[in-house]
């Protein structure tokens, strides 16, 4: 395997530039942390939180409070199954955008994507740190009465309040009782102020029920399997990693690597027009289109990877389409116009 030998490689390295000095196990152990070759679940919770850093961009406060002893893994994966519904289901609303027109097309989907958002998913809700105009990114993703509404459905407005002199608006979604943070706090908003702030005029709060309007909305969404479940809320919270060994990124807006051979996603029919997504599917089979960032590649690798992947998930390729698979459920990535 291109792995082992890596490590072997490595460790030979280690050596010979301490003159020996180094014993061959510990030089084997430092060249597979290195290299991603350790499981990472047998990590201590300190080097897995360090760990998880390098691939979110959170900061460490922000990353301590998603990994404790019981986490599996970088926690990237680990909630409760409502979060995870919700999860998914915020997939539909993220991914999808553009000229597509399909049942999600209302959500206020893709346009999160221009605010850079720093993904920091924990076993009991999902923080989304957003440095600029956090208020403007909830407001994109609430959703409003009437048959109108361009919000996720179901999504309530809870409490607004103050971390570290930063706004920071929690979100309930009804149907699945999952909550989500928006915060322009960098460490992820630990702790705030819960101070009489005004929410966000005319959208609807945790006072108001399902709408008609909302039920119909969820309703046309094809019920997704447990596996399909997991991948699709994979993509949330790998919405902005980059590989701690530069080999792939994820971000829908750009590429923070500032790879020649991925610019040429930045032709001037996106930059006019923007990118256009489509995320659909059913039961077990789902595929994502897209135009832009990132490349069908690097998603494939973020989902499947050693150390920041889904569990248990693997890739086939033919061409430049990647299929994920994780049990029964398969994700097809390409490039297409939706």
């Amino acid at each position: 395997m291109t792995l082992d030998r890596d490590i072997v490689r490595l460790t030979r390295r280690l050596r010979h530039e301490s003159g020996d000095v180094i014993p061959f196990q510990q030089a084997q152990l430092t060249a597979a942390r290195e290299l991603g070759g350790l499981p990472v679940h047998t990590m201590a919770p300190e080097e897995r939180i360090s760990l998880r850093v390098l691939y979110t961009g959170e900061k460490e406060a922000a990353a301590r409070s998603a990994i404790s002893g019981s986490t599996y893994g970088l926690g990237l994966d680990h909630c409760s199954e409502g979060q995870r519904a919700f999860r998914a289901l915020l997939a539909l609303a993220l991914f999808n955008g553009n000229v597509y027109t399909g049942p999600t097309a209302r959500w206020n989907y893709s346009v999160v994507a221009s605010y850079d958002p720093v993904m920091s998913p924990r076993s009991d809700q999902l923080v989304m740190i957003v440095e600029r105009a956090p208020e403007n990114v909830a407001t994109r993703l609430l959703a409003t009465e009437g048959a109108s509404s361009r919000g996720v459905p179901g999504l309530r407005h809870e409490a607004t309040y103050t971390c570290h002199e930063e706004p920071s608006l929690r979100l309930r979604h009804l149907p699945t009782g999952a909550l989500l943070t928006i915060t322009g706090d960098p460490a992820g908003c630990l702790r705030g102020t819960k101070r009489a702030r005004r929410h966000p005029h005319s959208y609807l709060t945790v006072d108001h029920g399902l709408t008609t309007h909302e039920r119909r909305a969820l309703a046309a969404v094809p019920p997704a399997s447990v596996d399909a479940t997991t991948l699709l809320a994979g993509l949330v919270s790998r919405y902005n990693l980059v590989d701690r060994r530069g080999r792939w990124a994820t971000s829908s807006s750009w590429d923070p690597l500032e790879r020649s051979r991925v610019e040429r996603r930045r032709e001037p029919d996106l930059i006019r027009r923007g990118a256009v997504r489509r995320l659909w599917g059913a039961g077990d089979s789902w595929a994502f289109r897209w135009t832009g960032y990132p490349e069908p590649r690097d998603l494939a690798l973020a989902l499947t990877h050693r150390e920041a992947g889904v569990k248990g998930a693997g890739f086939t390729h033919h061409g430049d389409t990647y299929r994920v698979v994780l049990g029964t459920a398969s994700l097809d990535l390409g490039d297409g116009r939706g």
